[in-house]
This record gives C-alpha cells, structure tokens and sequence, in this order.
C-alpha cells in the first residue's frame, strides 16, 4: 500500500475508535426511592396491631447562608432512615418534608413502606430544590407490630460549587412516642 494510502485509512480507524470509546452508555442516576428486595409497599397496618411507634423530626438545610452579604449556598439533602433492629421490620408510614415557615413541601409516600431488619431507605431533595428553606425539616412516622430498636433518622446536606464545598449531618429527635 502506498504512502498516500494509508494516511486516509489511519486517519478513518482514529476516528473509529475515538468516536467508538466516547460514546459509553453514561451510568444510570442513582434511584434512591427504587424498588428493592428490603423495602416494600404494604397497606396501612391494623391499628390493633401496633405495638409501637415514633414520629421523628429531622433538620433539614436546603441552603445555608455564606459570606458577609448572607448569600445562599444551595444543597442537596438526603434522609435517611435506617431500621436498626436485627430481627424485626418497621413500617414508615409518614415522610413529609415542611418549610422554614412550618408548611408542608411535599409527602414523599404514596402508600407505607415495610423496611426489613437492618434496611434502609432514602429520600432526596435536588440541590436546585430551595422550597423548604434554610430551615426545612422532615417528620417521619414509623410503627411496628412487636417491640423493636427505634429506627435511626438523619439528614446529609451536600455542595459544591466551584473550589468551595459544604457538608453535613442532622440527626432526627422524637417528638412523639406510640402506644396501642
């Protein structure tokens, strides 16, 4: 094959595999409220069955306020709640998230979820999402047909911009106690 051949056809197979090895499939956002083998929908326990039960209030921040002219600093939050008992499951029942002025956002289920023992869910607030303020919250209710460990509730706030990056932790704290 000639000189001038092969410039075209090394410069077709650069372009080939350039092209081929830049187009990978990007990887799937992470679905925090996906189906899995842990957490499931139930229906609403019997009332006679409840044992006990919890609702919790979580601190959340969808911004926090930097500087000297108090400018906002958005950030993600994601709750999670974590069923710390080894043999039994709860039932979150509730999961509402309130703005700084006490209103409620949103409620995030559809239906109760049964989390197994050691599972956990999660529940997330786009960094973009400033509707709960810098003093939002979450309350969540939980129950359970026999004793159990109580769940344990916490918040992550998260961002990022430019070379500045803020994160933290909240932790839940009942506010109110269950019985039958």
């Amino acid at each position: 094959m000639s000189r001038s051949h092969r410039g075209p056809i090394v410069l077709a197979m650069m372009l080939f595999v350039s092209s081929t090895s830049c187009q990978r499939t990007p990887p799937s956002p992470v679905k925090v409220n996906g189906p899995r083998t842990g957490v499931v929908e139930v229906e609403p326990l019997d009332e006679a069955r409840v044992v006990t039960g919890q609702t919790i209030y979580v601190p959340a921040y969808s911004h926090v306020l930097t500087a000297n002219d108090a400018r906002p600093f958005n950030l993600a939050v994601t709750l999670s709640i974590r069923n710390t008992d080894p043999t039994h499951p709860i039932v979150v029942s509730t999961v509402a998230y309130y703005d700084r002025d006490g209103r409620k956002v949103r409620d995030y289920l559809k239906k109760p979820l049964r989390v197994a023992p050691l599972a956990s869910i999660e529940f997330f607030v786009k960094e973009q999402d400033t509707s709960g303020g810098s003093s939002a919250c979450f309350l969540v209710d939980w129950v359970a047909e026999q004793r159990v460990t109580s769940p344990l509730s916490e918040t992550v706030m998260i961002g990022t911009a430019s070379t500045q990056g803020i994160s933290f932790t909240c932790s839940g704290r009942v506010i109110a106690e269950r019985a039958p």
